[in-house]
């Protein structure tokens, strides 16, 4: 029954489109909301999270860096990202939302992470003592501090708030997730001709770019080397498992929908695809004569009483040759005499 149902789409096409249609509708309204339901708590978490308040050893040497203006700023690392995306993706608006849509999951996902171990434990920045100006108890030196008061001046409530987000690095996460992300993308879907070496030095030059970014936060006071090692495995990973789980099949989706060729309806073997085969009617062979050439060569010549015995002698000694199915069997008959 499903068999035939399966065959007989083509019949009902204005219902086949309306649940593909439905399903469609269906898929973008789930994914939306999931996407929405872990993007919000993630702008939340960046916008206005609340660090842990972590202490600190008296004139901890990891702690007393000097501030410095960030090289790579968060805007500038997300317009890069899109701006690769946007050079690799030239294939049509359809299958650049697919490459976005797929793209945004790992963000998120990794952002998520990012972000909830960034207020969960409060790392304090290499520059934590230039940028908070902490006053404490200085009898308590050297020990640990607990209880102190930001008393910088010189930076705002935000900025003290993000010194004590250092632990994993954001912008080497996400920066190393655009970069095997698009690696994995370029190899896939970018086609060269004109070129053996182009797709491994745009592969590379990615990944080198996210390099220096993870580098230059480390170069700017920004973060710890741990930490930058930290985002770069973290980045890479999202992106290997989201490209793995999530793009590799809509991208072979959409691969198979380009080869499939334009097939008219009104051909009868295309009804479906039903992968039925059709049996090959094989025409039967003539069989071989069964009779040897020699004895008919004989009897042409047995046209006087002398070679009437030799005649009957050669069909008296006829083999014993089987017959074919196929070939009717005729009652003997005497040869008359000529």
């Amino acid at each position: 029954m499903v068999f035939w149902d399966y065959c007989n789409m083509d019949k009902y096409p204005g219902s086949r489109q309306g649940l593909s249609r439905r399903r469609i509708t269906l898929a973008v309204i789930v994914d939306v909301t999931l996407f929405l339901i872990v993007g919000i708590p993630v702008l939340f978490l960046f916008l206005r999270g609340t660090p842990f308040e972590r202490g600190f050893l008296c004139d901890d040497p990891g702690l007393s860096l000097p501030y410095r203006p960030e090289t790579v700023s968060t805007s500038v690392l997300i317009i890069a990202g899109l701006s690769v995306s946007i050079f690799v993706n030239a294939e049509g608006l359809v299958y650049c939302v697919r490459g976005y849509s797929v793209f945004l999951v790992g963000f998120v996902l990794q952002q998520l992470i990012v972000e909830f171990v960034k207020n969960q434990l409060g790392s304090l920045r290499p520059n934590f003592f230039d940028v908070c100006r902490p006053n404490f108890n200085r009898s308590l030196c050297p020990g640990y501090i607990s209880e102190f008061t930001c008393t910088g001046s010189e930076h705002g409530a935000e900025e003290i708030r993000d010194s004590r987000q250092s632990f994993p690095s954001g912008h080497s996460s996400l920066s190393m997730y655009i970069a095997i992300y698009f690696s994995f993308y370029i190899q896939r879907r970018l086609q060269v001709t004109f070129s053996r070496t182009l797709k491994i030095f745009l592969q590379f030059g990615l990944v080198f770019l996210s390099l220096i970014c993870g580098l230059g936060r480390i170069q700017d006071n920004k973060h710890h080397p741990a930490d930058v090692i930290v985002g770069f495995l973290l980045g890479s990973s999202t992106a290997i498992l989201v490209f793995h789980f999530v793009g590799i099949k809509v991208l072979t989706h959409f691969d198979d929908s380009d080869d499939l060729p334009s097939r008219s309806t009104n051909e009868p073997q295309d009804c479906c695809a039903c992968r039925v085969t059709t049996p090959i009617i094989v025409e039967p062979q003539t069989p071989a004569p069964l009779l040897p050439n020699e004895y008919f060569s004989g009897m042409s010549n047995c046209n006087g009483s002398v070679l009437r015995h030799t005649c009957n002698l050669k069909l008296n000694d006829l083999p014993n040759v089987r017959r074919h199915m196929s070939t009717p069997i005729t009652p003997s008959r005497e040869i008359e005499d000529v």
